[in-house]
């Protein structure tokens, strides 16, 4: 395995370390198809429209680090 990198031990995340958002995928991709750029362009208040109960900085909060 020469120059190839590996990760640390695989971790089985419990149901209750999994945070929960309702994000509408299929939409997000829509919108940034319709702009011409990738979803990770868009501002966080174009994002925040298809992030149903919740906003883009609370994501990023509660988003399980590697």
């Amino acid at each position: 395995m020469i120059g190839q990198t590996t990760l640390s031990k695989p971790h089985v995340y419990k149901i209750s370390e999994i945070p929960n958002f309702d994000i509408d995928y299929r939409g997000l991709t829509k919108l940034a198809r319709q702009k011409g750029c990738s979803v990770a362009a868009l501002s966080d208040s174009e994002k925040n429209q298809f992030i149903h109960g919740s906003t883009m900085a609370e994501v990023r909060e509660k988003s399980i680090k590697l």
